[in-house]
């Protein structure tokens, strides 16, 4: 099909056995009906790539989860092969929806990860979860996504409402919000869902909203107006290119002293090259981890293999990719060969301990309280510092 993307990560593994139906421990066994004999199993990656600067945001999440099978392939721990099938959506519902049509008729594709920032899950979601695909989703979008009433479906990061919420609760913690607060957004899904729950968990007067428009040159009318109702601080609601470009302009206009701040969308290093420099003290609200600083051996080993693969420190949500990928071959080591079994395995575990986070499920597909965490990083000397 024409939305097939050519990147695909097959795994060598010479040969080609039966899956095995031995159970672990604290895991139900596979269902009884006869395991079918299998040659290859599958793991879509379902992404948008229409964007400007869409193919930078996924790309390292593609990577991590492609690290997490390669990793397995070669410890031989693996009872056949597993392949990672990028899938794009175009951004076009139509195309969305017969992506996710592709993945539920073929029976070798036993679950799915849902790229971050993917936009329109409602009908994938739909269809998958008829077809009883298991979905593990990397993006924030759509907080109602859990009132759905979905068996197939889980998010493993912070919705888009708590991300909000919490970068709602850090302006309101600023003394330049007394003077209140502009939001601005380029009128993406992102950005609209963002500033939607920032502004209904300020405390602060909301001075301005405004959408900005795509522009290549020149200060928008939007930096004047920001200017004339003299806020503090700047939410910005979209992605890192238009996001740069608004705080170049800020500054350009002399508007060195009004904080800006925004959500997972800033954080690359888009930002950090377009800014050079003029964006330190940018802070953003991301559902993601970063592990650069940590001390443990798997993290510091994660680090090391993934650049050493891919030749660039791990980006946005490339360990969250890693873990959710685990979680699934973790029930494919364990002996399931189809998506009923991998689904049955999945919803056992009642929490799963990754690099990124301690995993934890409530029933409606969410992370539970206390494993949705949301943390903030500042631009100092370009570089995204956590806080």
């Amino acid at each position: 099909m024409g939305h097939r993307i050519a990147r695909m990560a097959s795994v060598a593994l010479a040969v080609l056995v039966a899956a095995c139906t031995g159970g672990e421990a604290g895991m139900p066994a596979p269902t009884d009906s006869p395991t079918p004999l299998v040659t290859q199993l599958k793991i879509a990656f379902i992404e948008d790539l229409t964007p400007d600067g869409a193919p930078g945001r996924t790309v390292p999440a593609f990577q991590g989860a492609k690290l997490a099978i390669d990793g397995a392939a070669l410890a031989g721990g693996l009872p056949v092969p597993v392949q990672l099938v990028g899938l794009d959506t175009e951004g076009n519902p139509v195309t969305a929806a017969a992506v996710a049509r592709e993945v539920a008729a073929d029976p070798s594709y036993v679950a799915a990860i849902g790229a971050p920032f993917l936009a329109g899950q409602v009908t994938i979601g739909r269809v998958l979860d008829r077809a009883g695909v298991p979905m593990i989703t990397l993006s924030a979008l759509g907080p109602d996504l859990s009132t759905n009433g979905w068996r197939t479906w889980r998010r493993a990061v912070a919705n888009q409402t708590q991300q909000g919420t919490a970068l709602a609760r850090y302006v309101d913690g600023l003394p330049e919000s007394d003077r209140g607060v502009c939001l601005l957004g380029d009128g993406t899904e992102e950005s609209r869902g963002l500033l939607r729950a920032v502004a209904s968990s300020l405390r602060a007067a909301i001075a301005l909203r405004a959408k900005v428009a795509p522009s290549a040159s020149g200060p928008p009318a939007a930096v004047a107006a920001v200017s004339r109702v003299g806020c503090g601080v700047v939410v910005w609601g979209g992605f890192s290119e238009e996001g740069a470009l608004m705080r170049r302009r800020l500054v350009e206009a002399g508007l060195l002293k009004v904080g800006f701040v925004g959500g997972d969308g800033l954080k690359d290093q888009t930002f950090l090259s377009i800014t050079r420099g003029v964006g330190m003290g940018t802070v953003v609200a991301c559902s993601c981890a970063d592990l650069t600083t940590a001390t443990d051996l798997p993290a510091q080993r994660f680090i090391q293999d993934y650049q050493s693969e891919f030749g660039l420190p791990p980006g946005t949500y490339a360990v969250e990719a890693f873990d959710v990928a685990r979680m699934v071959l973790g029930a494919i080591r364990s002996g399931a060969a189809t998506r009923a079994d991998v689904l049955l395995r999945l919803r056992s575990v009642r929490q799963s301990d990754g690099l990124a986070n301690v995993y934890r499920f409530s029933p409606d597909g969410e992370l539970a309280p206390g494993s949705a965490r949301v943390r903030l990083y500042r631009d100092e000397g370009g570089r995204w510092i956590g806080m």
